[in-house]
């Protein structure tokens, strides 16, 4: 039954699944953070030595609105239920309608046991984890991207929001020859590929997949190839920003075209 409140998991809605499941509440829980501490030298008070949030929960709750006692209406509401765990046990891209262009990245992390049946008064909760990306974000990614006749460009990159986010980049070879030696920046984080063997037509990719960073290159064939031993020594970890304004900008020895892309994330 569609009411007021709606969740969606992969862009299928629970309460499309069958009119006799009822959403009764969504709960977006506190985000749980880590946070270290040195006591300081003067004798009093600590220093922060590093904090991060680790994971934020999203229980969803409801009801089945099969309310009879008769033993078949029983076997019946067993079988909502489990369409109901089949839906969420995949996690993925969670999405709330009150939460408009947003996600939340989520495994199951507790399904709801049937418990007794015969309460067809019971309320039952699915519990939903962020763990990889523990920060709601954008659907949609925000872009900028250079041209491509020149061996270096500048783009400036808005991060907005309330949470650090990762940045992508895209850097395709439009020059027609090999590249082997570049340089990807975005405000003070600074990657340096050598020996990199980045063809005419093929694109330089920097990514991620579930929060996790990727270097390879992509060919005109689609195909990708792994490049995370061509990164120089003392090269940035990762492109990740704080909200603000910064400068992405790259230097080759050929002409390239670069596309950064980020998605906004909030607390």
């Amino acid at each position: 039954m569609i009411l007021s409140r709606r969740v969606s998991l992969n862009s299928v809605y629970l309460d499309e699944l069958d009119d006799r499941i009822v959403i009764s509440g969504i709960e977006i829980g506190d985000g749980r953070e880590n946070i270290a501490s040195v006591d300081t030298a003067a004798g009093f008070g600590q220093r922060v030595t590093s904090s991060k949030r680790v994971s934020l929960d999203v229980v969803v709750k409801f009801r089945l609105l099969q309310r009879s006692r008769k033993e078949a209406w029983m076997r019946e509401r067993s079988r909502l239920l489990e369409m109901v765990n089949a839906w969420a046990a995949p996690g993925g891209n969670l999405r709330v309608n009150y939460k408009s262009g947003r996600r939340l990245n989520v495994i199951l992390a507790q399904a709801p046991g049937e418990g007794s049946l015969w309460d067809y008064t019971k309320e039952f909760q699915l519990v939903f984890r962020a763990y990889t990306i523990p920060y709601w974000e954008d659907n949609t990614a925000s872009s900028v991207q250079t041209g491509g006749g020149s061996s270096s460009g500048s783009k400036a990159v808005e991060i907005t929001g309330s949470a650090p986010t990762q940045c992508n980049v895209e850097l395709a070879n439009t020059s027609g020859a090999k590249i082997d030696e570049c340089t990807v920046t975005i405000g003070d984080s600074k990657m340096t590929f050598e020996n990199l063997g980045l063809a005419g037509n093929e694109t330089l990719v920097i990514d991620h997949s579930n929060g996790l960073l990727r270097l390879r290159i992509r060919n005109a064939g689609g195909t990708h190839r792994s490049v995370m031993n061509k990164r120089t020594t003392g090269s940035a970890n990762d492109f990740r920003l704080d909200p603000g304004t910064y400068t992405g900008s790259f230097s080759a020895k050929r002409a390239c075209q670069m596309t950064i892309s980020w998605r906004n994330r909030y607390l």
